[in-house]
């Protein structure tokens, strides 16, 4: 079965789209799929970032002009073409392929978009979103993200003939993780992680760095950027004056880095997904709104400790040095977080995921 997935990254949309619809592509994959990558390059890499993975690419026109926003999709601007260009651009990309089904993983687009390629190519549609700020379309609708509540969360979005996937039970992560090894927990800790995501647009890691130093932690710690970061050298430049801070880039996989070391600071993002599933003490920072939707509810729910207050730099990093006090000083809650994370997220979301999207015909 020929599947398509149409995703995409720029600094304003970040890597985390390409990376989770790798990770799924890697459990269709492991059924016998074929998946074939339908992107635009808005600023990064994304032909490298797949084709390194194995996968084909069909790489859509550049833009041409920017696009009037549509006031009725908060990020339309994020594609920097209308919806109505992109339709037909990946209609015309894929009509040769014939796939069987068709993954959407943007913000931009709304059920103008899903339904109307699924249409095109007469093919049923699977939308990746975790915002529910628009309306959305196709047969399954996948969001991975923390909430007490989905139904009431996608009120009014929906399709009326739609299967919903949601939680963490489907986190998009490496089918790797699912039997990497776990963090071993740590009465005392003895070193911290620090990924705020692939590119870091907000240059929130130099505001971690501040406020590790704040909290008089003198520890080692480890930081990790991708050469995606426009900040890496003044992170690097940063980190000289911390004789115990590494700075690590690129790395193939994180699953080591989230195993060693006993709390992990890092965005909002995909990644707390994969945090959860090894199990460190984890401190999630709010670092794009989106990102306000579902931190408060993981801090409610106890895998993970979340700081806001994006808008005000002083008030987070004082959340920030506060919390780190608080997880230094308590092993039981380190504990209570590691095993709560561990017991939400397996790393066998995709193969949920795929197997729904293989089943139905």
């Amino acid at each position: 079965m020929k599947i398509a997935i149409r995703a995409d990254a720029s600094a304003a949309i970040g890597t985390g789209h390409i990376r989770r619809m790798l990770s799924l592509a890697k459990a269709l994959k492991a059924r016998g799929a074929e998946v074939i990558f339908v992107t635009r390059q808005l600023g990064v890499d994304t032909v490298a970032m797949v084709e390194r993975e194995g996968f084909a690419v069909r790489l859509l026109p550049s833009p041409e002009q920017r696009p009037t926003p549509d006031p009725t999709i908060p990020h339309s601007s994020w594609s920097e073409v209308t919806q109505a260009q992109d339709i037909a651009d990946t209609t015309a990309g894929l009509r040769d392929i014939r796939p069987a089904r068709v993954i959407v993983d943007h913000y931009a687009f709304d059920s103008q978009w899903h339904d109307g390629v699924s249409e095109a190519l007469g093919v049923p549609a699977m939308v990746v979103d975790d915002l529910a700020d628009r309306t959305l379309g196709g047969r399954w609708v996948v969001d991975h993200n923390y909430h007490p509540d989905h139904i009431t969360k996608f009120e009014g979005r929906l399709p009326e003939q739609v299967e919903l996937l949601a939680g963490p039970k489907y986190a998009m992560i490496e089918p790797a993780y699912a039997s990497a090894p776990r963090y071993e927990f740590h009465e005392r800790v003895c070193s911290i992680g620090v990924f705020m995501g692939g590119i870091d647009l907000g240059g929130d890691t130099l505001e971690v760095l501040d406020a590790l130093e704040a909290s008089g932690w003198r520890g080692p710690v480890e930081v990790v950027v991708t050469s995606h970061n426009p900040a890496r050298d003044a992170i690097a430049q940063r980190l000289v004056r911390s004789p115990e801070a590494t700075l690590s880039q690129d790395l193939p996989s994180l699953v080591e880095f989230f195993a060693q070391h006993d709390i992990q600071i890092g965005a909002g993002v995909g990644a707390i997904w994969e945090r959860c599933c090894i199990g460190p003490p984890t401190i999630g920072l709010v670092c794009a709104d989106n990102q306000a939707k579902s931190i408060p509810h993981a801090d409610t729910a106890g895998f993970l400790v979340g700081i806001d207050h994006m808008s005000n730099p002083r008030q987070r990093r004082d959340a920030l040095v506060n919390a780190l006090h608080e997880l230094i000083a308590s092993p039981d809650r380190r504990r209570s977080l590691s095993e709560t994370a561990m017991q939400l997220v397996d790393g066998r979301g995709t193969s949920r995921i795929a197997q729904s999207l293989l089943d139905k015909e």
